[in-house]
């Protein structure tokens, strides 16, 4: 299924501002997290592409709501800025971090946010700000821990621990993928499908 994704999969354009976000068609899923955590790399890895979700050279340079068009826009994938660092100004961080907000709030055909955390680091005090955010305002989301590879099975073990002990949510997914482990990845994938039927 995966190789028959990517020829299916189309850039819509990017929502800088509330007026130029798209109708609510189609059921959306998005993908949220600190800037440089792995959001757009994570996209084309479940739909099995290198270049399908744009990625930024520079971390935080992101200021706007990238909307990808699946089967024929049967579904989308949004791909949010990231919080946290920021190359753009003060009032221009506050203007896309308002947009994410008014998104996330608004947006009724939204059917899940993967929120990314950066396993080298784990659960920053930023992370959790946003994670209880969305608790408080009845967003259904999951988690992945990115870049596993990354750190040694000790350390993976306590943070995964201390991610499910602070969520504290039974219906919270959480998973962790690296490229170099594709059954992570097809795990990720199967709970991504789940959500866009």
């Amino acid at each position: 299924m995966a190789k028959q994704i990517t020829s299916i999969c189309s850039f819509i354009f990017g929502a800088s501002d509330k007026k130029s976000l798209p109708d609510e068609s189609a059921p959306e899923i998005a993908f949220a997290g600190r800037s440089n955590v792995g959001k757009s790399s994570l996209i084309n890895l479940l739909i099995n592409s290198k270049k399908a979700a744009r990625v930024s050279s520079k971390p935080g340079c992101t200021r706007q709501i990238n909307f990808y068009s699946m089967y024929n826009d049967k579904f989308r994938i949004v791909d949010l800025p990231g919080y946290g660092y920021s190359c753009a100004s003060k009032e221009e961080a506050v203007q896309y971090l308002n947009l994410i907000e008014y998104y996330l709030i608004h947006r009724r055909n939204l059917k899940r946010v993967f929120v990314l955390i950066d396993s080298k680091v784990g659960l920053k005090e930023i992370d959790k700000d946003f994670v209880y955010w969305l608790i408080c305002n009845n967003i259904n989301f999951n988690i992945v821990l990115t870049k596993i590879d990354k750190v040694n099975q000790e350390s993976l073990n306590a943070i995964l621990e201390n991610t499910q002990k602070w969520v504290n949510n039974e219906h919270v997914s959480i998973h962790q993928i690296s490229i170099r482990v594709k059954h992570k990845i097809t795990k990720v994938r199967d709970e991504f499908f789940k959500f866009t039927r």
